[in-house]
């Protein structure tokens, strides 16, 4: 996976934090997994990287068009790099790992449609 799938990934699990309102520690415990797991260096967790994917995600989050466009822009970007799979693994695990609430599973199923 390039850097600019990375990055889309990384905005869509962020993303997938605001569905229920909060974060929980199981939900940063998975996030950090995923991170690993997407090869970030640790120095990469704390750097531009995390901080340009989430300073985007606060302002999608701002409307819902905004909203739309950023989930539907980064979930088309990962379908066409044969992501999909991997992208929709990691969403269902940050959002399982402290329980549905909220909006989380109507963002899963919403996820999976876009990215298959």
């Amino acid at each position: 996976m390039d850097s600019s799938s990375k990055q889309d990934l990384a905005e869509l699990l962020f993303l997938a934090l605001y569905q229920d309102n909060h974060l929980s520690l199981e939900e940063d415990s998975m996030l950090q997994k995923a991170l690993d797991a997407l090869g970030w260096e640790p120095s990469e967790k704390t750097g531009p990287s995390v901080n340009k994917a989430f300073a985007a995600v606060r302002e999608a989050h701002s409307s819902d068009e905004k909203k739309e466009a950023f989930f539907t822009e980064r979930a088309a970007r990962l379908k066409a790099g044969g992501h999909g799979s991997i992208a929709l693994e990691w969403l269902g695990k940050v959002l399982a790992s402290d329980g549905f609430e909220g909006g989380e599973a109507q963002f899963l199923l919403r996820a999976k449609r876009l990215l298959f």
